[in-house]
């Protein structure tokens, strides 16, 4: 989906072009994050407040390995890219902020959950830019939404309800990304911009 605050005749590298194509617009990866926050909802109803609590913090490195998985199975090829790193630095966010997610546990475990659904939608905006995709925009913002109206107004022992939210939430827009993207960038008037290596 086009960005509306970006021009539509966007002007679009070649490695970025390819990168957007051979890793379909990133929607596996929300496919492997929706995996998580789907086990850590029906986790609530098995482990105790403790280990839960490690699972919500620590269970997302889980992410990554999944993520690689599926990009397997999928059969997915790509080339060396610095978009790839560039992705790799955004998904550091969460785990850059696991000492805050560890205050968090010691002063109010309820509040574990919509704190990492903020910190994880945040790096979704990183994504945006690199696939040019609106959808990453609008998760962020109903991430953000649902994270809010957990943290002040539904009592927190329904606090779990929002990994079913965000993990659907991840599994949809994972699925429409990865199904979209087989032609990449749709609604734009892109051109490809041609860089042969060190200008020559």
């Amino acid at each position: 989906m086009r960005i509306p605050f970006v021009p539509k005749n966007v002007m679009v590298y070649r490695d970025r072009f390819d990168f957007i194509q051979q890793y379909r617009g990133g929607g596996f990866m929300l496919l492997a994050g929706s995996i998580y926050w789907l086990l850590a909802f029906t986790l609530t109803y098995v482990l105790n407040g403790a280990i839960l609590n490690n699972f919500y913090i620590w269970g997302g490195l889980l992410v990554p390995i999944i993520g690689s998985v599926f990009y397997k199975l999928m059969k997915m090829k790509a080339n060396p890219s610095q978009y790839a790193s560039l992705v790799g630095f955004a998904s550091a966010i969460t785990v850059c902020c696991f000492p805050i997610l560890l205050l968090i546990k010691e002063l109010d475990s309820t509040k574990i959950l919509p704190i990492l659904c903020i910190i994880n939608a945040a790096h979704l905006l990183i994504l945006c830019w690199v696939h040019l995709e609106y959808l990453y925009f609008i998760m962020v913002m109903v991430g953000v939404f649902f994270s809010m109206a957990f943290i002040y107004s539904i009592p927190s022992e329904y606090v779990h309800f929002i990994c079913l939210i965000w993990g659907s939430i991840s599994l949809l827009f994972g699925v429409i990304i990865h199904t979209n993207s087989k032609i990449p960038l749709k609604g734009y008037d892109y051109q490809i911009i041609d860089v042969k290596v060190n200008g020559i």
